[in-house]
């Protein structure tokens, strides 16, 4: 049965909802101020992914900690965490290595580099018990994370439950990594609000990271594509108490190495973009110009423009694109634009709606700052 947590909520309150920060601490920090948390007041549940694909895994582990001396703030597991207990505890030496050959910037290398230990091909033994010794509270605090929070209207998990009244018999390997989950559903009359898979991966994420609320199938995504779309954010989902009525708000930060400018004049996209599923995408390549591949997929009969960065081959043989098909986006003189790639004509990234997509270069001047 899963770990959940039952948080009996105040007649007037507020839940600050988080998921997937992988690792991002100043933007965590940012995104709190910005909500104006008030750790008195507030409830703060944090649906997991909490380390990894980021480079502040330390620093966003010991925020998480201090946070969590407060009982209104509940922080439970997500995939991503489960790693750094699994090199710490279960790995051996053949699979331990084998795992920096693909995320060589962890949670457990980035413990072991803060005390000196960088490699690990000799005495694999005495380094690994050093760095445990020495990171015991925190190795301790992620493996004994919760599964689940239950409150009398909501239920959070990390990436779903499956579709049955004794939910909380779910294993624990689809509550933590279910995919597409909110194209599923489940058998309860609680909504129950997940992270792990991003907004934007959705048809209705409507070309943006907010949040998705589904009321058909009772469904809350809030997972902004941290460290794992091309342009993402953490998401603060806001859920107001009042009674028994609820409302929902959200405030984003954004994430990764990104310009954050300032937009000179307006600008009106000619083009609506179309959906395109990443996985199953199936792209024709008609032609190319100014950076940009002209396409026709194959899957869902749109075409459109996409940057030629965002397209590649994959093991299918196919050509598969990970933004949306004529992804251009509105924007008004004065506005903010949070800049990921640009080339010679246009740059990508998020507007201040929130929308994801491409604009002129010729539409921004860049501002005072930088996150990197």
């Amino acid at each position: 049965m899963m770990n959940i947590v039952k948080v009996t909520l105040p007649e007037k309150c507020r839940i600050i909802c988080v998921s997937d920060i992988h690792a991002h601490y100043d933007e965590f920090a940012r995104l709190l101020r910005k909500c104006d948390y008030n750790n008195e007041s507030d409830y703060l549940f944090i649906l997991g992914d909490i380390l990894e694909k980021g480079r502040q895994n330390i620093e966003t582990l010991h925020f998480i900690q201090k946070l969590s001396h407060d009982k209104k703030c509940v922080c439970i597991k997500g995939n991503n965490d489960t790693m750094v207990s699994r090199m710490a505890f279960d790995d051996e030496k053949e699979k331990f290595l084998e795992r920096l050959t693909y995320r060589p910037v962890n949670a457990y290398m980035q413990m072991a580099e803060s005390i000196g230990i960088t490699d690990f091909t000799t005495d694999f033994d005495n380094k690994r018990n050093a760095v445990n010794q020495k990171f015991a509270k925190e190795l301790s605090f992620v493996s004994g994370l919760p599964t689940a929070i239950e409150t009398e209207k909501h239920i959070f998990v990390h990436a779903g439950i499956e579709n049955r009244t004794d939910w909380e018999n779910s294993s624990e390997q689809f509550v933590l990594c279910a995919p597409w989950w909110i194209r599923s559903g489940h058998a309860l009359d609680k909504y129950v609000v997940v992270g792990h898979f991003p907004t934007y991966n959705f048809a209705r994420g409507k070309n943006t990271n907010l949040p998705i609320i589904d009321t058909d199938k009772r469904i809350i995504a809030v997972d902004g594509g941290c460290s794992v779309k091309s342009a993402g954010q953490i998401n603060a989902f806001i859920i107001t108490k009042d009674g028994e009525s609820y409302s929902y708000d959200n405030v984003f930060e954004p994430s990764e190495p990104c310009e954050k400018c300032t937009i000179i004049k307006d600008y009106t996209a000619a083009r609506h973009y179309s959906y395109l599923d990443y996985e199953k995408s199936d792209l024709e390549i008609l032609g190319k110009s100014d950076g940009l591949v002209s396409v026709l997929d194959k899957h869902s009969g749109n075409s459109g423009l996409i940057l030629e960065n965002y397209i590649a081959q994959w093991g299918d043989g196919h050509y598969h694109g990970w933004t949306n098909l004529d992804a251009f986006v509105c924007v008004n003189k004065g506005e903010t634009f949070c800049v990921y790639y640009k080339n010679e004509k246009y740059c990508y990234g998020i507007a201040q709606s929130g929308e994801v997509g491409m604009i002129p270069l010729d539409c921004v001047a860049v501002y005072k700052e930088k996150y990197v």
